[in-house]
């Protein structure tokens, strides 16, 4: 049994690694191989555990039926091939998130999450010294950059901003070894300023920032707490995104930057006007970039220099998620993210007081950086290549089961008498 545990423990961690693409392990013959391990172990834990998981699946409505729109999708997608070929990877990503919530306790999965992470630092360092060519660039300025593994700069500073939010956590909640958890955050942080991702400079900020907000949270009177922190987050949102995206504009003087924020205010524009003409469902979950439909888009911003492969490939996107998610599952779709958000911080502020855990107020702090993270990139919500979506619904999962148990816990506590009468 202890064999079988630790298989189980490392075959997460493998699939945690490869829940977003390492440039130097994307041949066809790797990733089916990973496919084949994903499935083969979500069946045996699925069909071994049905009833508790098919409990803590469904433990949070809203998120069910956003993953159940996406899928569904196919019904109306622009590109029907692309809808379904990209459904596999997000019900499986979401399924492996499942497991997480259902296995592992939240400072469990931080203690997994390192894991992966950590990994994904080292294989970053091993192959920007080893294959320099594979990840090491210069942007227009000739400045150079490193794009590590994930073979853009902005994913990978997003990348190592959320893995040195990570540690730095894992550090105040004791969760893995200290020094591990200090060379882990110095090693990210190197990258991520070695990325020059402002993106990623902004998400670990904020991260800083949230936890700066620790005692605060974890106060009992928690009245207006819900509301305060959408405040924060809407303020610092758009102040450090605007203040990133045109440090050198504000630097010289508003000189040589321009002010549509390097040209996504246009490409915004032209998403939503796109996006309007079939505002109630969109195009199809991953159908709108590489259809027809999008060329719109394409012709009337930055991204009309995109060559034919690209566009086929769909390998462009609106540079922020809740415009992406507006194009490929409407206003509803937009709207049951939302809804769910919302009620999942909610839910979250109000097991703070009652758990006083640093690693809970992980999945505070997760939380800003899931947000922060979707103003400018895109296919991240509802993705089957993000390990952010991954901590989303492991995280959602998570705080509904740990919300049950704090309300059972007050109950029991309230009225001991109410067991005793029960048997």
């Amino acid at each position: 049994m202890h064999i079988i545990k630790n298989l189980e423990v490392v075959t997460v961690i493998l699939l945690l690694v490869m829940s977003e693409p390492i440039t130097i392990l994307s041949s066809s013959i790797i990733q089916n191989i990973i496919s084949t391990i994903y499935y083969l172990f979500l069946i045996i834990i699925i069909l071994g555990q049905r009833k508790k998981y098919f409990y803590v699946a469904t433990r949070d409505i809203y998120l069910l039926i956003l993953v159940g729109l996406a899928v569904g999708s196919c019904f109306w997608s622009a590109n029907l091939s692309s809808t379904v070929y990209k459904s596999r990877f997000l019900l499986r990503t979401s399924l492996l998130a499942v497991y997480l919530a259902m296995q592992y306790t939240v400072g469990e999965q931080m203690r997994l999450l390192s894991w992966a992470t950590g990994i994904r630092v080292i294989l970053s360092w091993i192959t920007c010294s080893l294959l320099p060519s594979y990840c090491i660039g210069a942007d227009s300025s000739g400045n150079v950059l490193w794009t590590g593994i994930a073979g853009h700069k902005q994913i990978f500073g997003r990348q190592m901003a959320f893995t040195a939010s990570l540690f730095l956590i894992s550090f105040f909640a004791k969760v893995n070894n200290k020094f591990i958890n200090v060379l882990f955050l110095i090693l990210s942080l190197s990258l991520l300023l070695i990325s020059r991702s402002k993106t990623g400079l902004v998400v670990f900020v904020f991260a800083l920032f949230l936890l700066s907000l620790k005692k605060f949270f974890q106060q009992k009177d928690q009245k207006y707490k819900p509301f305060i922190f959408f405040i924060l987050l809407v303020i610092f949102s758009i102040v450090t995104t605007y203040v990133a995206i045109n440090f050198e504009f504000i630097v010289v003087d508003l000189l040589g930057k321009d002010v549509e924020l390097n040209g996504r205010l246009p490409l915004w524009n032209a998403a939503i006007t796109k996006g309007l003409e079939q505002p109630w469902l969109g195009y199809g979950y991953r159908g709108f970039w590489n259809s027809d439909v999008s060329d719109y888009v394409y012709d009337n911003s930055w991204s009309t220099n995109k060559d034919e492969e690209t566009r086929m490939k769909g390998a462009f996107h609106a540079h922020n998620g809740l415009i992406d998610l507006f194009l490929e599952l409407g206003l509803i779709g937009v709207g049951t993210f939302m809804i769910n958000s919302f009620f999942l911080i909610i839910r979250i502020i109000n097991l703070l007081p009652y758990f006083q855990a640093t690693e809970h107020f992980w999945m505070f702090i997760f939380m800003g950086i899931f947000f922060i993270s979707n103003i400018s990139e895109a296919h991240i919500i509802l993705s089957g290549e993000s390990m952010l979506w991954i901590v989303y619904v492991s995280t959602a999962l998570s705080s509904a089961l740990q919300e049950r148990k704090m309300k059972s816990e007050l109950y029991f506590k309230a009225s001991p008498e109410s067991l005793n009468s029960k048997w």
